[in-house]
């Protein structure tokens, strides 16, 4: 079985949103190990001097128990174009290391720069990221049909930033512009994509 990966941002040597990741990480320790008891990861996580100043990804990789953390600088990817790929299907509800599933999918993207997966006729994910999209009345949804339950889409629906909504391809046109979030990225961070900029 392949390991599965945490990915948290650390920013001038602050760490973000590690209760959420916390959680998550004992889940599916839980849901796929029946591991025990609750590991907090900021108990973990030594950030080390070269990550103190600036924006780095820390890379956590475990199964039952820790195996490896490390951090590397992080520059974010540019992303105005999405191409609706249907996803057959895909299940992943645990983030593995292994993407090779949607490392597939993401070869029909043709000239845009990602993919936007649809599963049984609802809008999910990108191939790296949840998606946010903002109603004529300026409110933000994310659909309810995600693949992969993200953290930062976890924060924003706890901290009544943003709602959950079914999502259909028909139905993009009721909405302005489309944002991606992760756990690296913030809303006010990616580029805007307007709903004309993603293709069938």
């Amino acid at each position: 079985m392949s390991l599965l990966v945490e990915t948290i941002k650390v920013k001038d040597g602050e760490i973000f949103n590690i209760d959420y990741h916390s959680k998550r990480f004992n889940k599916t320790r839980k849901d796929i190990f029946n591991a025990g008891p609750p590991v907090d990861l900021s108990d973990k996580i030594i950030i080390p001097a070269y990550a103190r100043k600036g924006l780095f990804k820390c890379r956590i990789e475990y199964d039952r128990h820790i195996r490896k953390i490390d951090f590397s600088p992080y520059e974010l990817k540019r992303i105005r174009t999405l191409r609706l790929i249907d996803a057959g299907d895909l299940e992943y509800h645990h983030k593995f290391i292994n993407r090779d599933k949607i490392d597939q999918l993401l070869e029909q993207k043709g000239e845009c720069d990602d993919i936007l997966m649809v599963k049984n006729g609802k809008i999910t994910d990108t191939s790296c990221a949840n998606i946010i999209l903002k109603a004529e009345d300026h409110t933000w949804y994310t659909p309810s049909s995600y693949l992969l339950r993200g953290t930062k889409r976890e924060f924003l629906l706890d901290s009544g930033l943003i709602l959950e909504k079914d999502i259909t391809p028909g139905s993009l046109g009721k909405f302005k512009e489309l944002r991606l979030i992760n756990s690296m990225i913030d809303i006010e961070d990616t580029d805007s994509i307007a709903v004309s900029s993603i293709y069938f």
